[in-house]
């Protein structure tokens, strides 16, 4: 699971008072507003696109269910999605 630091950083901020996230299934209790603001970080800060379709609890229920998302969408460094070397 990879999450980005900087990911990690503005959960913990964003969810406080409560404490800082220690275990990669733990909830993430995150309401719709926060939902809607992570989103928007993701996209603006970390340069991840995430789909509507892609709007779901499951996707945003803990760090593990995110590294999953953001894995899904991460292509091989170096290498566009769906091309091949020459």
């Amino acid at each position: 699971m990879n999450i980005p630091p900087k990911l990690k950083e503005y959960l913990d901020e964003s969810r406080a008072p409560l404490p800082p996230i220690s275990d990669p299934d733990e909830p993430l209790h995150l309401d719709s507003l926060a939902l809607i603001r992570l989103v928007a970080f993701m996209e603006s800060d970390l340069g991840i696109q995430i789909e509507d379709e892609e709007l779901l609890a499951e996707n945003f229920a803990t760090l593990r269910s995110m590294g999953q998302l953001i894995a899904s969408k991460t292509p091989l460094e170096g290498q566009p999605s769906g091309e091949e070397t020459p």
